[in-house]
This record gives structure tokens, C-alpha cells and sequence, in this order.
């Protein structure tokens, strides 16, 4: 995923002095999503004739598409060249250029990286080889974060702070970009207390700090790539606790219910939604937990940071809202459309925007009023999803067939043991 640490590898090879000794020209390429072709060969050109210490013969504003592509071969036929194409999405990038990358056979190197498996994968009709960048350690990631947050107590944690230090470490799930940005904000904190404010209000940081700049831009670039459809498919995980592993068939029921996955012929729903879940592990936003035994994920999560990020944008978004002990802050925004309850305490009153409620998932572990759920249900006359598997309910009230518009309704491991009746009128109205 982004921050993952693919352009900082590419780098230290691509700089390595021994490496560059043995290729007579070399070039680094970041390739933007919206990039053109002719102002890359020029950016080759250029940068190849500068590390052959060579001035360029032409001037290259007024050079035609198809000199740019004679130029390039004639000067690349007979030499042993070095090419980094770095934070690739095309999956045709490499079609529209090699082109002009002649495969001499002299032993030149093309390195890409990318966030996207199929553009890995892609057979670039010449040997290829694939390195995944796996998480950091816990003890690198650590050693890391030191290094950092501590220089001027010679990168070493002290006491008072090390728990929530270390605490602050395992957010970032061995993501480096992420433990040297946390890393460099906390240096600036030196007091307990100010560690705590500071790990009290993450959310902020990452969306207001300009410390935290980069992380956020590099993290939503995956996110604002996405299709529409797929963007709501990913912000409705955001409905769901902060490492929760997410089962495959509870989130696809999700989707359906609430309408995100299209019609595609021949295909099923449940097809549709795992093609759309495929798609956003494919792009580093999800993680897989467990795979089935049909090869299919078998439950997924979202990264920490990456959930941190998207909760800003779908509050923005007015895509869904949490309700926790923050909530009352916010009341007064309007109408919302989705609802998640992560509070350590139960106590919900009903508010004026949550009568247009179309889904409501209930993540409160510790013993709670059924009655209080109930009342609460009884205000939603537009629900369609009922999400309250897990939740240490005994019984809801009989008022839940009233609900016309319900298409998804989670009772599992709940305490649920009466009410058979109301459920078959649900289930066959």
C-alpha cells in the first residue's frame, strides 16, 4: 500500500554506487496518473544524456512524437540502461513505451513499482520478477519510531512515555511511512500530557497537521482513484471498528442492501460484490485476514492509518457518522444516512437526523437495555440494514416488521432465543 516504503528500495538501489557502475545510462521516472507520453520520452532523453555526462542535440520542445521514439532507440540500441518507473496505475503504461525501450539484451533493467498486483503481475514479454513489500517488524518498526520521536534523548524512549509510544507504534502496523511521519510529530512533544492530547486526537492531526501532509496525500491517492461505486464500497467499511476483521459475506450483504453493486448480466449479486472486494485488496486498501477455500478472502480489514484517514473524508462526504463519545459534537449537522455505534457506553438518545437512518450497525460488546434498542429501531422508518450481530441483545419488540424498507438483518451471536414468530414475518411477509 502507499507508504509501504516501494519508491524509498527503489531508490537506495537506483543511487547505489555499485549498481549505477554497471549501466552506461540511467533514469527516474514518476509516473503521475495523469501522464503523458511525449513528456516522458523527453524526461528519458534528458535525463539519460545528463548521467552520460552528454548535452542533448535537439531541442526537444518542438520534437515530433515519432523523432522522440527514433532518438531513444538509436541512442539506447547498443547501451546497457537503467529505468525506474515509479508509482505506476496504468496497467497499458508499459504497451505505450517500450517502444522506445529496446530490449538490447546487454543487460538493461527496468524497475517498477506500483500499489496495483495486476500491473506487478503483467507480463512484460521479456523475465520478469516480483518483490512484495511486507510490513516492518515490531522491533524495526520500533527502532524506527525512536529514531525519530526521541533525538534529543539520544533516540531512546523514556520511561514515562513508553506505553503510549509504543501504543502510538502499533497504529502505524509496520507502515514506515506512516511510523516516520507519527514519529516526527511526536518529537515535538516532550510532556505526557502532550503525548496524550496528541494520541487523543490522531484523526485531526492527520487531516490538519501539516506535519502530516504527506502521509495523507500518498494514503488517499489510492482513494481518490477509486471508481464512484468503489468508493462507497470502501467508505462503508469505515462503518465498522478499528481493527475488526470484516467477513466477506457480511460485507457483501452490506453492499447489496444498500444498493452500491450494479447489474451486470449473467452475474449474481454476490458475484458483483466479490469482484468488488477482490478490486480493493488489489489496491492495497484492504487487507486480507483469512482466505476460503475457494481461494476467495474469507474476511478483510482496514489498515489503521488508512481508517484514520477515510473517517474525515466520509464525515465530509455526509457518507455515515459514529456514534461515540465525541458524537455530541456533531448532532446538530443534519440528516445521516448510516450509523455505526462504537461506544464504550450505550446510552443513545434518538436525534432529529437519525429518522432518515437507512443503516445501523451496533458494535457495544458490554451488557446493554434491549428496550433502549428498541426505542431506537422504532424511530427508523426507513431502515434498510439492521446490523446487530454480536450484540448482547435478548429480544427486540415486535414493531421491527414494520420496517418496509429492510432488506439486511444481522442477528448472529446475539442472545436472541424468542421472537422466531417476528422473524418469519420478516423473512415471508
Amino acid at each position: 500500500m502507499g507508504g509501504s516504503g516501494k519508491a524509498t528500495l527503489a531508490a537506495k538501489t537506483y543511487n547505489c554506487e555499485i549498481v549505477k557502475r554497471h549501466f552506461e545510462c540511467s533514469a527516474w521516472i514518476t509516473v503521475t496518473q495523469t501522464y503523458s507520453i511525449e513528456d516522458m520520452f523527453k524526461s528519458f532523453i534528458q535525463q539519460f544524456y545528463k548521467a552520460a555526462n552528454e548535452a542533448v542535440p535537439l531541442d526537444l520542445t518542438t520534437t515530433s512524437f515519432r523523432e522522440l521514439v527514433e532518438m531513444l532507440v538509436n541512442y539506447l540500441e547498443r547501451k546497457r540502461y537503467l529505468v525506474v518507473l515509479d508509482d505506476v496505475w496504468d496497467t497499458e503504461l508499459w504497451n505505450k513505451i517500450k517502444v522506445a525501450l529496446p530490449n538490447s539484451r546487454h543487460g538493461c533493467r527496468v524497475i517498477i513499482t506500483t500499489r496495483m498486483d495486476d500491473i506487478a503481475a503483467k507480463s512484460f514479454e521479456v523475465g520478469s520478477n516480483i518483490h512484495h513489500i511486507k510490513a516492518m517488524e515490531d522491533n524495526q518498526a520500533w527502532t524506527l519510531f525512536c529514531m525519530k520521536a526521541f533525538p534529543w534523548n539520544a533516540r531512546s524512549c523514556p520511561q514515562g512515555l513508553e506505553d503510549l509510544a509504543r501504543d502510538v507504534v502499533q497504529k502505524c502496523q509496520g507502515l514506515p511511512l506512516a511510523v516516520v511521519s507519527l514519529g516526527g510529530l511526536f518529537s515535538t512533544k516532550h510532556s505526557e500530557l502532550e503525548w496524550k492530547t496528541t494520541y487523543n486526537s490522531v484523526n485531526w492531526e492527520l487531516s490538519n497537521n501539516s506535519m502530516l501532509q504527506p502521509i495523507k496525500s500518498i494514503l488517499l491517492l489510492s482513494f481518490n482513484d477509486l471508481p464512484y461505486r468503489l468508493k462507497n464500497c470502501f467508505l462503508c467499511c469505515c462503518l465498522f471498528p478499528e481493527d475488526c476483521e470484516i467477513e466477506r459475506e457480511r460485507l457483501a450483504r452490506l453492499w447489496m442492501a444498500e444498493g452500491i453493486i450494479e447489474d451486470v448480466r449473467r452475474l449474481t449479486p454476490e458475484e458483483i460484490a466479490d469482484r468488488y472486494l477482490v478490486e480493493l485488496i488489489r489496491r492495497s486498501l484492504l487487507q486480507v485476514v483469512e482466505v476460503n477455500i475457494y481461494g476467495l478472502p474469507g474476511s478483510c480489514k482496514m489498515h489503521d492509518m488508512l481508517r484514520e484517514l477515510a473517517l474525515p473524508k466520509s464525515e465530509e462526504e455526509k457518507f455515515c457518522a459514529l456514534y461515540d463519545e465525541r458524537i455530541g459534537a456533531r448532532r446538530e449537522e443534519g440528516a445521516i444516512r448510516r450509523l455505526s455505534v462504537q461506544a464504550s457506553q450505550a446510552e443513545i438518545t434518538l436525534w432529529e437526523g437519525m429518522t432518515q437512518l437507512r443503516s445501523f450497525l451496533f458494535f457495544v460488546s458490554e451488557t446493554i437495555d434491549s428496550t433502549m434498542i428498541n426505542n431506537l429501531i422504532s424511530g427508523f422508518k426507513l431502515l434498510r440494514v439492521l446490523d446487530l450481530q454480536g450484540a448482547p441483545i435478548e429480544t427486540f419488540a415486535d414493531h421491527i416488521i414494520t420496517l418496509f424498507n429492510l432488506r439486511c438483518l444481522k442477528l448472529e451471536e446475539t442472545r436472541i432465543k424468542k421472537n422466531a414468530r417476528i422473524i418469519c414475518k420478516i423473512v415471508q411477509p
